[in-house]
């Protein structure tokens, strides 16, 4: 572990707790409820170029986002670095990059599971997103950095020792999502750890197997988990007012 950290189940119940206060604070509960509810079916079900950016069109979608989405995706994140022992070892710093970040969940999860001192590099075009992101960072004490251009941080970027690209492949078009394979490939080959998660349905992403097969099974591996989440009970509680499940969320993705 880095002495200059406290364990990383600590630091998990401090932030969770944290963006409860931060999203709560100034809404009622019923009013995210209701975001919660209306946002979900934009989020899951209609996921599409610019969906989410339109989606979250006012405060209480917002808060519902970051608190439901941001806590389960967190969550599910850590879950699935500490199974398949993702995490970096100590010996030298490791550059995590976290594409379409969102509120930047996917590579603190990884940066919090990891004894080596890590840097974040967190990429997404929205400006609500990158705003959380270095909320979250910030709140967990991760050195990290921002960007608003996804292309433009894999042109500039050296390679990194590990990728996360979590919930967010579905939201970019068939370009978008080939260059980012073709990007990404070349770094994964010559040893870069890489973590792809995605909802488990062919339905709202029929275009995993011909984005997975890019790259060779002797390096990565695809699996599906149904990951039992100790989500926060104000969390959970949220989420079943809003009609969504709290007993399980499954997802599938690509590991190296």
């Amino acid at each position: 572990m880095n002495p200059n950290q406290a364990p990383a189940t600590d630091r998990t119940g401090r932030y969770l707790e944290a963006l409860l206060d931060r999203h709560l604070k100034d809404l009622k509960f019923s009013e995210v409820t209701r975001a919660l509810r209306a946002l979900s079916a934009g989020y899951v079900e209609k996921r599409e170029e610019g969906g989410l950016a339109r989606a979250l069109d006012g405060r209480g979608k917002r808060a519902a986002f970051a608190l439901y989405y941001g806590a389960t995706h967190f969550l599910a994140t850590q879950a699935l670095v500490r199974e398949l022992n993702l995490g970096f070892a100590g010996g030298g710093r490791a550059t995590i990059l976290d594409l379409g970040c969102g509120t930047g969940v996917c590579g603190a999860a990884w940066a919090l599971e990891s004894e080596a001192p890590t840097h974040v590099v967190g990429a997404d075009r929205s400006s609500f997103a990158l705003h959380e992101a270095r909320w979250t960072y910030q709140t967990l004490r991760l050195k990290a950095d921002t960007s608003r251009s996804i292309a433009e941080t894999l042109e500039s970027i050296r390679r990194p020792e590990g990728i996360a690209i979590g919930w967010t492949l579905n939201e970019l078009d068939d370009a978008k999502r080939a260059l980012i394979a073709d990007r990404i490939l070349p770094w994964v080959l010559k040893g870069s750890r890489l973590l792809v998660i995605e909802p488990v349905s062919k339905r709202v992403a029929p275009w995993w197997d011909e984005w997975v097969g890019r790259f060779p099974k002797e390096r990565c591996s695809i699996l599906e988990r149904k990951l039992r989440l100790a989500l926060p009970p104000k969390v959970a509680l949220l989420a079943r007012s809003a009609g969504l499940g709290t007993e399980a969320t499954v997802v599938r993705a690509l590991v190296a």
